[in-house]
């Protein structure tokens, strides 16, 4: 069983060196750079992310001319947080009560973090509510239908999704789903996938049978205007 990933729902935990060594990964990385990719910036938007952290794409998209906000339950991570990001602010708080007006936010990420939720219903109201109509949210979360479900053993994860449901959920909720795929395919065994997978994610990601079987899904979806 994955224990590192305790510190994410129990604040009082935080395990720096943990944090540290997964901004290196390179299927992070590269789930970053997707979540930048949808979440369709643009210098002085406002951009709130849920599940900080220690602030490394906070900080990324401070240096892309962004103002970033972000929120956590651990004031270990939060302390790291605020010295990595100098324009914008970041407090403690949980994803379903946050301390934000209405419309308050352009742009809203997740970044591994609904899985740790017992229901999205009950985030996404709050989440509505402090992001302007016509503002864009992304989430990045471990996908249902990964053939390899040990990688995800984890006592933190509360509920999995696949593309169908997210994609059926945030409609429901008043989203406009703009894109919606998986990336890092199951190829037999986890090496290989891990291996080849993840550097080459590009060449499965459109095929029909991996498109929706990868190991993480990641969707972007815009607030209906009313």
């Amino acid at each position: 069983m994955n224990t590192e990933y305790d510190c994410l729902n129990d604040p009082s935990i935080y395990n720096r060196e943990y944090f540290q060594k997964r901004e290196s990964i390179k299927d992070f990385q590269i789930e970053i750079e997707l979540l930048l990719r949808l979440l369709e910036l643009e210098p002085g938007l406002k951009v709130l992310e849920i599940g900080c952290g220690s602030g490394l794409l906070l900080s990324i998209l401070e240096n892309k001319g962004c103002i970033p906000y972000g929120i956590d339950i651990s004031e270990d991570a939060l302390e790291i947080a605020r010295k990595r990001v100098k324009s914008g602010e970041v407090y403690a708080a949980g994803a379903t009560n946050t301390p934000f007006e209405d419309s308050s936010f352009d742009r809203l990420v997740a970044n591994h973090l609904i899985e740790h939720l017992p229901d999205l219903d009950h985030a996404l109201p709050e989440w509505k509510r402090v992001l302007k109509p016509g503002g864009i949210l992304a989430f990045c979360t471990p996908n249902k239908l990964y053939p390899d479900k040990l990688i995800f053993d984890d006592p933190g994860h509360l509920r999995y999704y696949d593309t169908r449901e997210l994609g059926a959920i945030l409609e429901a909720a008043g989203f406009a789903v703009v894109e919606n795929f998986t990336v890092f395919p199951h190829l037999g065994l986890r090496a290989l996938s891990v291996k080849l997978g993840v550097p080459l994610y590009r060449l499965f990601k459109n095929m029909p049978y991996f498109r929706y079987r990868g190991r993480s899904v990641l969707i972007s979806a815009s607030l209906k205007r009313n």
